[in-house]
């Protein structure tokens, strides 16, 4: 049994790879996202969900630009299952360039948040470059929680600048369109996520109801309600 599970998760492993590889000869740039870190000082618990949540965001962002190849958040939800990385899915320093690698990234975004006492949010992005595990620069936005998507969009900005993308009229026109904006909306579309993943589907797809009753323009909640209710 021992041997068919380390077979499957060979296949597995070999298929992103080898995904990544074709990304790469095509010229593009493919990057991870990890999930993040919740460092917050309040509400810790409560805010625990936008540890996928801001993961999810960022490969949405980062999946409008020509230039990247974004790896798929099932494909990383995958390897945090098949290598054991924990509920959480997050890594250290030593761990990350063994994921990037897995993954047939060439960067990692790796990222850690902060709910803090004074009502603001702070976000904190490290991108790494996998072939040599440096740390190529750190980023960071605070702000309200109401603003989470301006905080993102920043974000995404600054990573683009620092890795020297140019993004044509066309990506920029695309990151300029936000399907949501709304931080309760948000919230409920990552605890459905959250759901999803440990197999609860019904709650996960009362979470993305929810999350379509706070903006019914949430089109990836839409799709994703549609999914699991066929």
């Amino acid at each position: 049994m021992k041997k068919i599970i380390c077979f499957v998760t060979i296949l597995f492993l070999g298929s992103i790879l080898l995904s990544g590889a074709a990304a790469q000869t095509e010229g593009k740039r493919t990057i991870a996202i990890l999930y993040f870190e919740n460092n917050s000082l309040a509400q810790k618990t409560e805010m625990d969900p936008l540890c996928k949540g801001l993961t999810d965001m960022l490969i949405t962002e980062f999946s409008k630009i020509s230039q990247f190849q974004v790896v798929e958040r099932s494909q990383l939800q995958k390897l945090v299952e098949e290598i054991s990385l924990g509920q959480s899915g997050m890594v250290d320093a030593g761990t990350a360039q063994q994921v990037g690698n897995l993954l047939g990234a060439r960067n990692l975004l790796l990222g850690s948040f902060m709910n803090m006492f004074d009502g603001q949010i702070r976000i904190d992005v490290r991108i790494v470059e996998v072939e040599t595990g440096i740390t190529i620069k750190a980023e960071e936005e605070t702000g309200k929680p109401k603003d989470l998507y301006k905080l993102i969009s920043k974000l995404v900005a600054k990573v683009i600048a620092d890795l020297d993308v140019k993004i044509s009229k066309a990506d920029a026109q695309k990151l300029g369109q936000v399907e949501n904006t709304s931080f309760n909306a948000a919230m409920y579309y990552a605890r459905g996520l959250e759901y999803e993943d440990a197999g609860d589907l019904v709650n996960a797809k009362k979470m993305y109801a929810s999350a379509l009753k706070e903006n019914k323009e949430f089109t990836k909640a839409r799709l994703k309600l549609e999914e699991l209710s066929k």
